[in-house]
């Protein structure tokens, strides 16, 4: 379960921001997000038990770029989810909500950096893991992850090298989940 937790604070990172295409309203606070919105990138990773994990994550503004949407998949097709990171213009901040394939579900909020941004999150419904620390660093186009893990214990882990994602085609990718359900 680390590593679908792990995979998670991949795809927020997704979060932290080629061009507006996808953003005719140019709202100012999603900015940050503009270099990464309308791409798809691969993460690469080590799982807990040592093994090589792929995951695909498509980053994309919606709501009239009001917001971010990143879905992601692991190549294999056995975990997935769906963040929405939006501003939150009252609290003056970022926050999001990510949903999984596995059927717990994540809160939190994200503080830009001058390297990418640092979030937190809440872990609802896992019986493990009660919240993630993680941070994104952006290396030009391409974004690297760390995370901590909080189990409902309090027990906090050592920081955890996350995945390097780069960005491919869409064409690389086929249908992001399995079954055929596309991201348009």
């Amino acid at each position: 379960m680390k590593t679908l937790l792990s995979l998670f604070a991949l795809a927020l990172a997704m979060f932290a921001a080629p061009a507006l295409a996808h953003d005719p309203s140019g709202y100012a606070p999603m900015k940050p997000f503009e270099p990464y919105a309308g791409h798809t990138y691969r993460g690469e990773g080590t799982g807990p038990d040592g093994k090589k994990v792929i995951d695909i994550a498509k980053w994309e503004f919606i709501l009239g770029g009001r917001a971010l949407q990143t879905t992601h998949r692991l190549e294999d097709g056995s975990y997935g989810g769906r963040t929405i990171i939006f501003f939150d213009e009252a609290a003056k901040e970022y926050v999001f909500h990510y949903f999984t394939t596995a059927g717990f579900h994540t809160t939190g909020k994200a503080e830009l950096t001058d390297k990418g941004f640092r979030a937190v999150e809440k872990v609802i419904g896992h019986p493990t893991y009660a919240e993630v620390r993680s941070e994104i660093f952006l290396e030009g186009k391409n974004l690297r992850t760390t995370s901590q893990h909080v189990t409902v214990d309090g027990d906090v882990s050592d920081v955890e090298e996350g995945f390097l994602y780069r960005p491919i085609d869409d064409e690389e990718i086929g249908p992001l989940f399995e079954g055929g359900e596309h991201h348009e």
